[in-house]
């Protein structure tokens, strides 16, 4: 007999993929009181002063109905002294938040090495490849639609 897991379809195991992700991205994060958004936009505005505009351009994809805008996490990094927040709408990380930022991007990697390491380095680029050919051309398929 079959398992029955092989007969779910691929969306099953994206969105199981995703939950398993944010449950240990969640154990993570738990000793900062950051939530996964809240890491990736300390690690998007790690790499250099940014617009809140252009933080939420980069976060497009996790945005959404109830949560347009990234600007409660830059908020979030202000009031913990991670960020500096310019009155045209600039941030950038201050020394304390590049410590941090240090310190948790070196547990994420640990993760992310580990969420992995069931896959050959080749597997993984092929996977990627393959999973970022079905969002594009889905993108296609809305755009289309629309």
């Amino acid at each position: 007999m079959e398992d029955v897991r092989t007969q779910r379809p691929f969306g099953y195991w994206l969105k199981h993929i995703d939950g398993a992700i944010e449950d240990a991205m969640a154990r993570l994060f738990a000793a900062d009181g950051l939530s996964r958004r809240g890491w990736q936009v300390l690690n998007t505005v790690s790499y250099e002063p940014v617009t809140l505009d252009h933080v939420d351009e980069i976060m497009t994809a996790f945005r959404s109905v109830g949560e347009p805008s990234m600007r409660p996490y830059v908020d979030d990094l202000v009031r913990r002294g991670w960020a500096g927040l310019d009155a045209d709408g600039t941030v950038a990380l201050t020394a304390e938040g590049r410590a941090a930022h240090r310190r948790i991007s070196e547990q994420v990697a640990v993760l992310r090495t580990r969420m992995t390491e069931c896959l050959s380095p080749e597997e993984f680029g092929t996977l990627t490849a393959l999973l970022q050919r079905i969002g594009d051309h889905l993108d296609t398929l809305a755009a289309e639609a629309a």
